[in-house]
């Protein structure tokens, strides 16, 4: 038993940790997927019947085309308690795309924070038309500015990306899905 014990290699030990590792995965998952953090999704009142009266605003980009549009006077919402307007009613504010489901969505803040950049340049890991008609910029009284959020969106354990902060004056940019 000695003389096996001697013969042994240090990285069967190593081997050993790792395979256990692998079988913990195997049996108990990665995590609970998408549906698991529906619970940590926010929630949004109907529309409360105001409108937004700061003077926010947001810069929409398709192409060589950038439009200002001012969140004053939009249909106001309530995000967890928070003012929010519909990123989908900014960009049909915008009158910059005919068919907005032919895009994707990009956010870029006001400190440099890139959506696209931040999901490794993958267009299809930017919000669709149907994700930003659940997706919203309400005033983050944290940051003292507006703070994109959503309500429902197939990111699961990555929504915090999306959730982008710093977007008084910042850019949606759309590209297209084509």
């Amino acid at each position: 038993m000695t003389r096996l014990m001697k013969h042994r290699h240090p990285n069967h030990y190593a081997l050993i940790v790792a395979l256990c590792a692998m079988l913990t995965v195997a049996v108990f998952g990665c995590g609970p997927g998408w549906e698991g953090y529906d619970d940590q999704y926010s929630e949004v009142t109907d529309f409360t019947g105001g409108v937004w009266e700061g003077d926010e605003r947001v810069y929409v980009v398709l192409g060589d085309t950038e439009v200002e549009v001012v969140l004053e006077g939009m249909d106001q919402h309530d995000f967890n308690g928070a003012p929010a307007v519909l990123l989908s009613e900014v960009i049909l504010q915008s009158s910059l795309a005919d068919a907005p489901e032919l895009y994707r969505y990009n956010l870029t803040a006001t400190d440099g924070y890139d959506l696209f950049i931040k999901r490794y340049e993958d267009l299809s890991l930017l919000p669709s038309w149907e994700e930003m008609k659940h997706g919203y910029l309400y005033y983050d009284s944290r940051y003292d500015d507006l703070t994109s959020g959503w309500t429902k969106n197939p990111w699961g354990s990555a929504e915090c990306a999306y959730s982008v902060k710093w977007m008084n004056h910042g850019v949606i940019t759309l590209y297209s899905q084509e």
